[in-house]
């Protein structure tokens, strides 16, 4: 069995590592199992701390399989990610718990390497690669501990050094090197915890104003359009007597037509949208978009979607028009009026009373505005829980507390009622403007849903009762309203957003997602497009074919350079101290033709040196006694004594 001489330091440091690892994956696994990894770190803690045996085989083996029973019925099998990454965590702080020789801590920091690489499954910012960087310094540097007699200190400075000499190799393989599709790929995890679903259930779209979740970023070509900014996301259809669906006719039959000519619309916007990792298929764009980005297609209703469910980050540019003014299909005015479930009895009638005393669509629309402005409604966070087949009788003649999904759903109810196309939309609205870098941020508690009312001769235009309700909310993100600062704060999941009211900490909060947006823009969104337009600002569009041989010439330097390294001469290794000051009066003294024979000890033929030399016998002496303290009586070699020791040399030289 090989003896490890930092086997305590080793110890300390994967379970540090897998420490942070198991904060990492908190928000993505079962709390029970997050609780069985934290005890099985916390065990090995304690077993170095005190010295204690680590438990037999068999007691290992138990616990490990009582443990993956759990993961099992904990984690599941629907996620294959989540397992996958529950199982490589739970093996590795098992085996670190019966390590004993050098080849169980080989395996387990090579298992490290692939745990910490988990970590951007989930989350790429750059906060996270700073600390998982970090991390495989720390991995890298046991992994040097193994084999040698240093501390963790030294091994530590090594392993960054090594990191910083691969740093710039890495920059230029990402500039340079063709980007190329992957041979293989897992399949994407279900990041969503929260998050906007095909079916608009009041409720669901108010729980998404407890998470401060990043959705994504927008920067505006030129000059931003007039506020409101109503984020486009999913259309939905079809209500089944308490949510509104997505029915399987805008699933799939909803393909890009020629209803809407970009061409003869108004451009309203141009824009940017970096969205974060999601396995959902829909993206977010303004009024009727659409986009050219290579991974993006739009559909008749104006909406983005991915191409393919990739569970990474996207950037993509749009373009936003107006909607346009012509007629409905006949197959479309019935679709959008149609109400399969009118058990609302109060809210029919209410539809039919309005019906009757306007004179058009239009005057429906305004009046029907005018009775959520004057009838006392209020806009909560926290809405008053209902149940039964007339929700929306209760929320509009007994509760009237509710969120934007409340509103949304009795308008488009009372809109179909009456005859009048609707439909109910669902996205996000506003986003708060960060003035270092113009981009609007949106995250999950900016989540809305509002009706898009088709009238005559002017098209579809948004209904939202918001806008007489809690007139605030337009503008900006909802952590900015102040009517609903108190609420929205104390609703809040723990964060930086939610200590926002501390000037210092919300100037940390927006510098760090200043970088983040750097971050994500130049270094994960750097694609295929955008490598292109580098190469071709550095070679031009004809001398493209440059670019492998600079590659080929840049490998080709390095390796040369890398074997010249190898091959040059050594620097003498650094002396002890004192060791150099002796040499140099040992030299001084060959000068003067005073040879000492070979037997001597370096005492000895300093008193030598003395005998020899009489004028620099005092001199000479007190350097050798300055000499056996540092050497020989381990007296620390400090800047004084330094001083000093220079000064006999010159003391010695002068007065031969």
């Amino acid at each position: 069995m090989d003896i490890l001489k930092n086997e305590k330091v080793i110890n300390y440091s994967l379970s540090f590592i897998y420490a942070c690892l198991i904060v990492f994956f908190v928000s993505h696994l079962p709390l029970v199992f997050v609780g069985v990894l934290t005890l099985i770190c916390a065990w090995n803690f304690y077993i170095t701390l005190s010295n204690k045996p680590k438990p037999n085989a068999w007691l290992a083996n138990i616990l490990a399989g009582v443990s993956l029973g759990l993961m099992l019925y904990t984690v599941g099998m629907s996620d294959t990610v989540i397992l996958f990454v529950a199982m490589l965590l739970l093996a590795s702080l098992f085996k670190l718990l019966q390590a004993k020789t050098k080849k169980h801590y080989h395996v387990i920091t090579t298992l490290t390497f692939f745990s910490l690489s988990s970590v951007y499954l989930f989350n790429q910012s750059i906060l996270t690669t700073l600390t998982v960087s970090s991390l495989y310094i720390l991995n890298f540097a046991v992994l040097g501990l193994l084999e040698s007699k240093h501390n963790l200190k030294i091994a530590s400075k090594q392993s960054g050094k090594l990191l910083l000499l691969a740093l710039p190799l890495a920059i230029f393989l990402l500039l340079f090197l063709p980007k190329m599709p992957a041979f293989w790929q897992l399949p994407g995890p279900k990041l969503a915890k929260t998050g906007l679903s095909e079916q608009v259930d009041p409720f669901d779209i108010a729980k998404l104003s407890n998470s401060d979740e990043l959705v994504f970023r927008a920067k505006f070509n030129e000059e931003k359009p007039v506020s409101p900014y109503y984020w486009r996301a999913i259309v939905h259809d079809e209500f089944n007597g308490n949510a509104w669906l997505t029915s399987d006719f805008l699933k799939y039959n909803n393909v890009k037509t020629n209803t809407q000519s970009e061409n003869d619309e108004q451009l309203i916007a141009s824009y940017s949208v970096i969205t974060e990792p999601a396995t959902q298929k829909w993206l977010y764009g303004l009024a009727y978009s659409s986009s050219n980005s290579p991974n993006v297609e739009g559909n008749s209703l104006g909406l983005l979607r991915k191409k393919s469910r990739q569970a990474k980050s996207l950037q993509y540019d749009v373009n936003s028009f107006n909607f346009t003014t012509l007629p409905l299909g006949e197959f479309e005015e019935k679709r959008y009026k149609y109400l399969a479930y009118k058990k609302n009895v109060k809210t029919s009638l209410l539809a039919k009373n309005l019906k009757q005393n306007t004179h058009s669509d239009r005057d429906f629309y305004n009046s029907l505005l005018q009775y959520f402005a004057g009838t006392g409604f209020t806009y909560t966070l926290t809405p008053t829980p209902m149940s039964g087949d007339n929700t929306i009788d209760q929320f509009l003649f007994d509760n009237q507390r509710g969120f934007c999904g409340h509103y949304a759903s009795a308008a488009a109810y009372i809109f179909r009622t009456a005859g009048i196309p609707a439909r109910l939309v669902s996205g996000y609205l506003g986003g708060e403007l960060n003035q270092d870098n113009n981009t609007l941020t949106v995250r999950q508690y900016d989540a809305h849903a509002w009706v898009e009312v088709y009238l005559q001769n002017e098209g579809w235009v948004i209904f939202d009762a918001t806008a007489v309700v809690a007139p605030e909310r337009l503008n900006g993100s909802l952590s900015q309203n102040e009517e609903l600062n108190d609420e929205f704060k104390s609703n809040l999941d723990f964060g930086l957003v939610s200590l926002s009211n501390f000037p210092a900490i919300n100037w940390l909060r927006l510098e760090l997602e200043n970088l983040d947006y750097q971050w994500s823009s130049w270094v994960l969104g750097f694609d295929e497009e955008k490598q292109n337009d580098f190469l071709k600002s550095i070679f031009g569009s004809k001398n493209i074919w440059l670019v492998p041989l600079m590659v080929l010439l840049t490998a080709g330097f390095c390796f040369i350079g890398y074997f010249v390294y190898l091959n040059l001469p050594k620097r003498p290794a650094k002396l002890a101290p004192m060791v150099k000051e002796f040499y140099e009066v040992k030299a001084w003294a060959k000068k003067q033709k005073i040879n000492t024979p070979d037997n001597l000890t370096p005492s000895q033929q300093l008193d030598f040196f003395a005998d020899q030399l009489p004028r620099s016998a005092q001199s000479i002496n007190t350097f050798r006694q300055l000499f056996n303290q540092v050497r020989y009586g381990k007296k620390p070699f400090t800047k004084e004594r330094k001083t000093q020791a220079k000064d006999l040399i010159k003391l010695i030289k002068i007065s031969k």
